[in-house]
């Protein structure tokens, strides 16, 4: 039997809340040329977002819009869908930034649940 102390609650009880569907139109990540490109997305409502991009993107959250540091932020693997919980502590408005990570450029489809 498993040793469901180690764990929250909501782990314990493999507990996950759905919301809305809710589906963007689809927006081409910009080339890294420039980090001006970078996409922002207000995702404010969200509790969770999925992403699926035709091409690697670097992407951030931030409380406004911010654009992508390249050297420091993270990286989505092409054509991969991928499902990520917002980090609430950033504060009431709550920004997804994304950008290419070559000068190629890809749709990338979110959306907020």
């Amino acid at each position: 039997m498993a040793v469901l102390h180690k764990f929250s609650v909501k782990e314990a009880l493999n507990v996950d809340v759905g919301g809305l569907w809710t589906v963007n139109t689809p927006q081409d990540a910009g080339s890294n040329a420039d980090t001006a490109n970078t996409i922002h997305i207000d995702i404010t409502g969200a509790s969770q977002i999925g992403i699926y991009s035709a091409v690697e993107i670097y992407f951030n959250f931030s409380a406004s819009e911010t654009d992508i540091t390249t050297a420091n932020d993270l990286i989505l693997p092409k054509e991969t869908l991928t499902f990520i919980i917002i980090p609430r502590g950033l504060g009431n408005t709550v920004y997804f930034n994304y950008l290419s990570t070559s000068t190629t450029t890809g749709a990338v489809r979110v959306v907020e649940v």
